[in-house]
């Protein structure tokens, strides 16, 4: 395709993948615009909320999104970057994983609510996964785990309850800044796990001070 013709050097094996957005908001959104540039082209996306004038600040929203379920318009979104893309809308609360099998299922997990995360994890351990991506998204604040065998005991020792998470990522707070970056970060990290390079297994990113907190894990 065309519109990944200066990134094909770099990165064309995504078409081969479905890549499974849990929480179509800041981060699900803002990743998979950005994978679908990249020529990724099938996707399953879940979310049981319609598109609010705030959301329109931090994520790749619209007026015209407004009052439409996300999981429909992301999808309109992503046809309008490739027309080819194969899409799953499943507009709803998330139970179960439509899986395809063959290690070729992508989870990006973006769901506000850390308890959802959790449940989430917990039925995505069930399957087995080519990667899971975690990422939690605060105001000046982004966080993301990364999990090339996700299974329950590896990701509970990264979670945290919603009322321990205040002054943690995964609020209600959000910058457009922030989301974006989001999903350049995970972008950029399945990038490296595709093409067996070093990538990082938990990555800390503080806007105003504007460091990485990294932890390198070297995988073939």
């Amino acid at each position: 395709m065309d519109i990944n013709s200066r990134s094909i050097g770099i990165i064309d094996c995504l078409s081969d993948y479905t890549f499974h957005i849990l929480g179509c908001g800041a981060i699900g959104s803002s990743a998979s615009t950005q994978l679908a540039r990249m020529g990724a082209d099938r996707f399953v996306l879940y979310d049981m909320d319609k598109v609010e004038s705030v959301n329109i600040g931090v994520s790749q929203y619209d007026n015209g999104d407004v009052g439409t379920s996300k999981v429909e318009a992301l999808s309109s979104k992503l046809k309008a970057i490739n027309s080819f893309c194969q899409i799953m809308p499943q507009n709803g609360l998330f139970k179960e994983l439509l899986y395809r099998g063959d290690n070729k299922d992508i989870v990006i997990v973006g769901f506000d609510s850390m308890k959802s995360r959790l449940e989430a994890v917990t039925e995505c351990s069930k399957y087995k996964l080519k990667l899971l991506i975690d990422g939690r998204m605060g105001a000046e604040h982004y966080q993301q785990y990364t999990f090339t065998k996700p299974n329950y005991n590896d990701y509970v020792k990264t979670w945290y309850a919603d009322e321990d998470g205040s002054s943690e990522p995964c609020n209600m707070k959000a910058t457009s800044y922030c989301s974006n970056m989001s999903g350049s970060f995970i972008a950029n990290t399945i990038r490296k796990v595709l093409t067996r390079q070093p990538y990082e297994v938990a990555l800390s990113f503080n806007f105003p001070t504007m460091t990485v907190e990294k932890n390198t894990c070297y995988k073939v």
